[in-house]
């Protein structure tokens, strides 16, 4: 008796079609802001691009949304459930009422933690009765300056005035023109402006100091009814900081596109910095919540009773840490 096994074919290819399809029914589509085109939140890019949040069943659509007060509503009304952004905006935002929370945090370190100023300018006494640069009045760049200027002493708003210039290539250019005497910038920025010549007066992360600084940031019912998927995000952003930093030329070239910058000098030193300062487990760094809750205390007094606990939910990250997860990504 002779077998026909002509329907062997069809039916496997049949079983791949419907595997394929159930692959394609988990694959979760979120969208995710990010709130600054800068190498600090390149690890969101780098994530994306090597197939990470995939790897997690999640298609992941980013949108840039350049303001945190637009993004923090985006946010609570689910348009984009997940943003990378500054948690000072997520407090900001829990103090007048809505359920934002940080998740998880890629880096503590201040991001523009470098004061640089005009060329004659090499001591804090004659930043007196000069002018500041920030991007806006209220933003991250304005705290940080702030904070920077009761480090050497100096009262803002009284010693020196603070104006508001734009974005971190608007305010170099400022500075190069006279427009300003300093501004705080990044280490990449910090990098360009020292080789052209300016002064770096201080250096924050000198002190210690801790801030929030892209932050994964959602809302507490986005958590309770999906947190599979920040599960799944937060996963994806975990092992992003093993490829980031085992991966300079893949990560360099991300940087690039989405930046749109030819500047390969600046790219590296970016890189070389992120690399070191992105946080194998990213738990939220309460000193950073501590000090955005006295920067937001001078403006609302319901910040300075607060507990910093309340901002945050780092029971994704605990689950994940506890798994072996992150362990198992330095092996």
């Amino acid at each position: 008796m002779k077998y026909k096994p002509i329907m062997i074919v069809p039916f496997a290819a049949t079983l791949c079609l419907i595997f394929a399809s159930v692959a394609s029914a988990q694959v979760t589509r979120i969208k995710v802001g990010y709130s600054s085109i800068g190498v600090g939140q390149s690890l969101v890019w780098v994530a994306k691009e090597a197939g990470l949040f995939k790897e997690n069943g999640l298609d992941v659509q980013l949108i840039f949304i350049g303001s945190s007060s637009i993004l923090s509503q985006a946010v609570i009304a689910r348009d984009v459930p997940i943003a990378i952004m500054s948690g000072t905006a997520a407090i900001n935002s829990q103090l007048a009422g809505s359920d934002l929370v940080i998740a998880a945090s890629t880096k503590k370190d201040p991001a523009q933690a470098f004061l640089v100023t005009a060329k004659g300018i090499s001591q804090p006494a004659q930043l007196k009765g000069k002018k500041l640069a920030v991007s806006r009045l209220g933003a991250s760049s304005d705290f940080i300056l702030r904070l920077i200027l009761k480090k050497i002493g100096l009262v803002p708003d009284k010693d020196v005035a603070i104006i508001q210039i734009g974005s971190s290539p608007v305010r170099m250019a400022a500075l190069a023109n006279g427009v300003a005497d300093g501004t705080a910038l990044t280490f990449e920025e910090m990098m360009v402006a020292k080789k052209m010549g300016f002064n770096v007066l201080l250096n924050l992360l000198e002190f210690g100091v801790e801030a929030l600084n892209s932050d994964v940031v959602t809302t507490r019912r986005f958590i309770r009814e999906s947190k599979e998927t920040v599960q799944r995000f937060v996963k994806g952003m975990t092992k992003g900081v093993s490829f980031y930093t085992n991966n300079k030329k893949f990560s360099m070239d991300v940087i690039a596109r989405y930046t749109k910058s030819n500047d390969i000098e600046k790219i590296e030193y970016g890189y070389d910095f992120a690399a070191k300062t992105f946080l194998k487990r990213p738990y939220t760094p309460i000193k950073g919540i501590q000090l955005a809750l006295e920067e937001i205390g001078e403006r609302n007094p319901a910040a300075k009773t607060a507990n910093p606990e309340q901002f945050i939910d780092m029971s994704v990250v605990r689950d994940l840490d506890q798994s072996g997860y992150i362990d198992a990504l330095y092996k």
